[in-house]
């Protein structure tokens, strides 16, 4: 038996999702004070050690032509005046917790998969405020003018309404008995960054939709499920389910314990002192983790640079760990590609957790062991020096005279299986 949409809504759905969106977040950081500037054709500039390409861009410059992901040569020939700035992910990521913490302070409970963006559901505080104007009036008087606010039945569609508010009113609302006509308005284009696949498949699916003459989400939930299942799998109906408004609850984010050690500089660090600084911050961390008896499952490590901009970098142990040898031997490497010497130094181990990492596998599968570790190992390396950092030699034409032929460097992926 096949269910119409309008019975999903009224029997599925009973609450509003309320979207909080700060556009441009990473941009505005790295202008921090200067916001005047978004008015100029201005755009984040690549970390040095990253593919070079655009962050973020000002809506100026995305009326030139623009656009984040474009290399900086294509950027400078589109728009001679484009200014770059050094991205400071350190400041965006304290200006996001502070927004999320005003948010839980009127008790919503918070989803935040990505930076600049957070649902909740009001019904779960409605109580508290007299009903959904209440909790949206409430939402409202945390957040500061740059802030987007839209409510509707469904994440996709409270985003989309928040990204298209109009300058008439401070909060848009999409009512449940319009949300079909609403979905159905909005392009495939807004699907992009909603899924839960990988960026590069959900882009995939998205072109080969276009290419079908699928323009709006409305055609697509025009296709039968087994139709789509056939032709895009898994994905395929997760987009179509989100067209037609079917979304799994929200999810709040656990509370968040973090350490954090920070040591000052006294003069622009770089090379051995900058290392030394590091193993300061090593020893003190770990011994306050110990101390609690808990262990970290991810470390950052962030530097404030010598004239202006920040840099960080996030890096996870093989195992949870409260040891500051292991933590020096994971985080030293990662010191090699800051762009230039650092005021500050700072050490934030933001997962903890509880109980003795160290567990007896139960069965001996050594294949199974080898592949694991072996995946867990090539994550470190990615994590301390890189995508570009691990290779693997491939043999190609080994009876060539030319030494270039008979070997080739291709990336490692994970998962690949290697000979012993």
């Amino acid at each position: 038996m096949r269910l119409s949409a309008s019975w999903l809504y009224a029997n599925i759905r009973s609450y509003m999702v309320i979207s909080v969106i700060l556009p441009l977040l990473a941009l505005r950081a790295a202008l921090g004070k200067a916001q005047n500037r978004l008015l100029e054709p201005i755009a984040l500039a690549p970390q040095h050690d990253a593919r070079q390409a655009l962050g973020e861009v000002s809506r100026v410059a995305w009326g030139l032509g623009v656009r984040p992901g474009m290399g900086l040569g294509e950027a400078i020939d589109i728009c001679p005046g484009l200014v770059l700035v050094n991205p400071d992910p350190s400041y965006a990521e304290s200006l996001w917790q502070k927004i999320l913490g005003r948010l839980e302070a009127i008790g919503a409970g918070v989803e935040s998969d990505h930076h600049g963006e957070a649902f909740f559901q009001a019904d779960e505080i409605e109580r508290l405020y007299g009903g959904l104007k209440g909790v949206l009036e409430a939402t409202s008087r945390q957040m500061g003018d740059s802030v987007r606010i839209a409510v509707a039945p469904t994440r996709l569609a409270a985003y989309a309404a928040a990204m298209q508010k109009d300058g008439e009113s401070r909060v848009r609302v999409i009512p449940e008995e319009e949300l079909v006509a609403y979905l159905g308005s909005l392009p495939v284009t807004a699907l992009n960054g909603r899924l839960s696949g990988p960026e590069e498949k959900t882009r995939q699916l998205l072109i080969s939709l276009k290419k079908l003459g699928i323009e709006r989400l409305g055609e697509l939930t025009g296709l039968s499920g087994d139709a789509v299942a056939d032709r895009f799998g898994h994905l395929g109906i997760e987009a179509r389910n989100m067209a037609l408004g079917v979304e799994p609850r929200i999810r709040p984010r656990a509370p968040k314990q973090e350490l954090f050690e920070t040591i000052e500089l006294q003069e622009v660090s770089s090379g051995i002192h900058l290392k030394g600084a590091l193993g300061i911050l090593c020893d003190r961390l770990a011994g306050r983790i110990d101390d609690l008896g808990l262990t970290a499952r991810r470390l950052t490590v962030e530097a404030r640079l010598a004239g202006g901009g920040s840099w960080s970098r996030d890096i996870t142990p093989r195992r949870p760990t409260a040891r500051a040898e292991a933590f020096r031997l994971i985080l030293l490497p990662a010191l090699e590609h800051l762009p230039r010497p650092a005021e500050k130094l700072r050490l934030r181990a933001a997962e903890l957790t509880g109980g003795n990492p160290e567990q007896i596998e139960i069965t001996h599968e050594p294949d199974q062991t080898r592949s694991r570790r072996l995946d867990e190992a090539a994550h470190q390396v990615r994590a301390a020096v890189g995508e570009s950092g691990l290779m693997r030699i491939l043999d190609a034409e080994l009876e060539s005279h030319l030494p270039e032929r008979r070997m080739l460097l291709t990336p490692y992926l994970s998962g690949e299986k290697f000979s012993k």
